[in-house]
């Protein structure tokens, strides 16, 4: 994944700085303005309500005196009664209907409810329900004049065609009063007056007395009561619309008294559209803003990432190695003095890389030589080790006399002395390159530490001290570790223990901090009872080549590198080593390490595959071995060991014979030497595995025991690897596998 690019996160960075209060202040005033119109609509509508229902008031108590003027006219009150007024009643209610164009009919009713006379003639189809209705209504009220909402369909389609979605009438009444000569009874009820007088007119006269058009696109009037919608003209849509409301005045409905509601109902485009245009024109300008703050922000990002592009370029002429840079043409005076910062540090560094080049260089060939002189010294000196130690291996298994047994078993002990110096320097010096590396196999830690304590009671009982095991209770304590490595420490720090313990005792101990599944803390201490060491000496102890006192060499012979490499051993395990000690009391070795934890089967199977690898019949075998081998000494100590296991062998004095040896017969198994004239073992191994259909398994027999030489051998394709000087145990061991795999096919 890429880096994000400085200059357009600049950019971005700086545009948005310009173009976000922008938007934001353009939303604000915009949000700002379209509040304020919805509420001045919302004013303007309900101003309008009010005025409306003003008006209306205006006209119905209009049309109440009217009727009221009506009803006391003689002809009209006396109707009901006498019915020669007819003729006379209905000429008024022609002209009382002509003269109030809003009113569409005007009946008289009796006191039964009955119609006595009407305008125009269609009123006299009124139903008897109907008008006995309007009587009852009328008469329940305490005043003279009531005003009472007719909402039947039938009756509007009578005086006036469906105009609109409702559109109910308003019954006008007015009580009908006669005069008489009587002292008991001098005004009686005689009917009602009632004028029916249409929503829709009504509102007619509205739009003419307000000088306004009845309908207008996106505007609703409606007159409600008791939420009912009386009267509905126009259409504001469902969604988003602004409404004003105002009462008109009291009015009878179903027959109860109730408000008649005047409501404008109007939707917000009509006021929105300046907030439209308001909008647009902010978005213009924020585009046009914003296209010079892009001109304006590119510039600057410009006049800031070019130099920056140039600081970049003149580092990576300095990590190319090229340090002769011009910092001169910088325009900004804080970018030059970057610049020449880095150009002098640049030529800092170019001393400092020229001086470690140097110092590598010389380091390298130093390192270089002296693992070739170890190389060197480790093959020129297991070379011969190898003659002496197999002969005195050969010679071990013969008849000796018990002073002969003891002088092998004193040359054994000096060769094992100078073996153990030769793998102490080999091993210090893994350690120093950092090229050692652990092998991981089960082991029995109990069991390790008895056979440590069998291998130093021989030196403890010539010494005449004692050398004792403390271990827990447990029979064994099984886990993965490399015990080799682990048993090396070990002997180190029991060497030194009885090394310089001439009286007393010594203790190897084992303790068990902590098991689980997966992993096993373990504690070892070595005890010893012997000279000591002085305390200002203890914290140098680890360091390579130091000892205790000046003598100690002298008297009691060693490298100085033992404890070095236990702690390089115990440092890559990741436990740790202490030591406590008193100049002349002894001194304890203590170390901690965490070992995987397994358990016991895996032992036995292990012990069980010894064992099958020790139990091979060697006599079985029917081909030769080969053995390529150009040292006399070594050649003896070979064929000697192989003729005692029953195995017949040929020789090869260098590389290229045995690789003509191998063409004209069959070998069971090769041993391989390393170093050897003509054609070394690499060589011929190498010509060997390269030919089609050769399945000989090859054994390297070298001196060169560094583990760079046993990979290099493993790569290619030799099967096994055995270090001179030989262990003819571990050479049994090495053969008996090869031969019985050869067997198998």
């Amino acid at each position: 994944m890429s880096s994000p690019r400085f200059s357009r996160a600049l950019f971005i960075s700086v545009l948005l700085l310009v173009i976000i209060p922008l938007l934001i202040l353009a939303g604000l005033m915009t949000g700002r303005f379209y509040l304020s119109s919805i509420d001045q609509a919302n004013t303007s509508l309900q101003w309008q309500a009010r005025n409306n229902a003003a008006s209306l008031e205006q006209l119905l108590f209009k049309l109440e005196k009217n009727s009221q003027l009506l009803s006391s006219i003689k002809a009209i009150t006396e109707l009901p009664n006498k019915v020669v007024y007819s003729q006379f009643a209905l000429v008024q209610l022609q002209e009382f209907v002509a003269q109030n164009p809003q009113i569409k009919a005007a009946i008289v009713i009796d006191n039964q409810g009955f119609i006595v006379e009407g305008y125009p003639i269609t009123s006299l189809n009124l139903n008897y329900k109907l008008t006995k209705s309007i009587l009852d209504s009328a008469q329940t009220s305490t005043q003279q004049n009531t005003i009472q909402i007719i909402d039947n369909p039938q009756v509007s389609e009578l005086f006036v065609p469906a105009q609109a979605k409702q559109n109910a009438l308003l019954a006008i009444t007015s009580t009908l009063l006669h005069e008489q000569d009587s002292l008991s009874e001098p005004i009686i009820k005689t009917g009602v007056l009632v004028s029916f007088v249409p929503l829709s007119e009504a509102l007619k006269w509205l739009a003419i007395h307000n000088e306004q058009p009845v309908y207008q696109e996106g505007k609703q009037v409606q007159i409600t009561a008791e939420k009912n919608i009386l009267f509905s003209l126009g259409d504001a849509g469902e969604n988003g619309k602004l409404m004003g409301q105002a009462t008109i005045n009291n009015v009878y409905f179903e027959g109860k008294p109730t408000n008649l509601q005047f409501q404008i109902n109007e939707t917000k485009t009509s006021y929105t559209s300046a907030v439209k245009q308001t909008a647009v024109l902010a978005g213009l300008l924020i585009f046009g803003l914003s296209v010079i703050s892009f001109i304006l922000v590119r510039w600057l990002t410009a006049r800031l990432h070019n130099p920056l592009n140039r600081i970049t370029a003149l580092s990576r002429e300095y990590a190319l190695g090229n340090y002769k840079q011009n910092t001169d043409d910088f325009h900004y005076q804080e970018f030059k003095d970057i610049a020449e910062s880095l150009n002098s540090m640049a030529e800092t560094i170019d001393i400092q890389i020229t001086s470690l080049q140097l110092e590598k260089h010389r380091a390298e060939r130093s390192e270089q030589v002296k693992s070739q002189f170890l190389a060197n010294m480790s093959h020129e000196i297991r070379t011969p080790m190898n003659g002496i130690v197999g002969f005195l291996q050969l010679l071990n298994k013969s008849e000796l006399t018990q002073e002969q047994a003891e002088f092998v078993r004193q040359i054994n002990n000096c060769s094992d002395v100078l073996l153990t110096v030769i793998n102490d320097i080999l091993d210090f010096s893994k350690i120093e390159a950092k090229k050692i590396e652990l092998e991981s196999r089960e082991c029995d830690l109990v069991a390790l530490c008895r056979d440590l304590i069998l291998l130093f009671k021989p030196s403890c009982d010539n010494k005449g001290i004692r050398c004792n095991l403390d271990v827990p209770s447990i029979q064994s304590l099984i886990v993965e570790c490399d015990e080799i490595r682990v048993k090396q420490v070990l002997i180190n720090l029991l060497s030194n223990a009885v090394k310089f313990t001439n009286q007393g005792e010594i203790v190897l101990s084992l303790t068990l901090l902590n098991r689980d599944e997966r992993v096993t803390d373990v504690e070892f201490s070595v005890k010893d009872s012997g000279i000591g060491i002085a305390e200002d000496k203890i914290k140098a102890l680890f360091n390579p080549f130091v000892q205790a006192q000046s003598n100690i060499t002298r008297e009691y012979g060693g490298t100085g590198l033992g404890l070095a490499i236990s702690k390089g051993m115990i440092d890559l395990m990741a436990g740790n080593i202490a030591i406590i000690s008193e100049l002349g009391k002894g001194t304890e070795f203590t170390v901690n390490v965490s070992f995987k934890t397994l358990y016991p089967e895996g032992v036995s199977a292990k012990v069980d595959q010894l064992d099958k690898d020790s139990q091979f019949d060697f006599n079985s075998v029917d081909k030769p071995i080969l053995i390529a081998e150009d040292n006399p000494i070594n050649q003896i100590v070979i064929t000697k060991y192989l003729t005692q296991l029953g195995l017949s062998y040929e020789l090869a004095e260098n590389g290229q014979i045995a690789c003509e040896k191998t063409l004209i017969k069959d070998y069971a198994l090769i041993l391989m030497d390393i170093q050897m004239p003509v054609m070394d073992g690499l060589t011929a191994s190498e010509n060997l595995l390269a030919r089609s259909g050769f399945n000989t398994p090859i054994i390297a027999v070298s001196a060169n025991a560094m583990k760079d030489d046993i990979e290099r051998s493993s790569k290619i394709g030799i099967s096994d690897h055995i270090a001179k000087p030989i262990n003819f145990t571990e050479l049994e061991k090495v053969l008996a596998k090869w031969l019985s795999q050869q067997l198998l096919k």
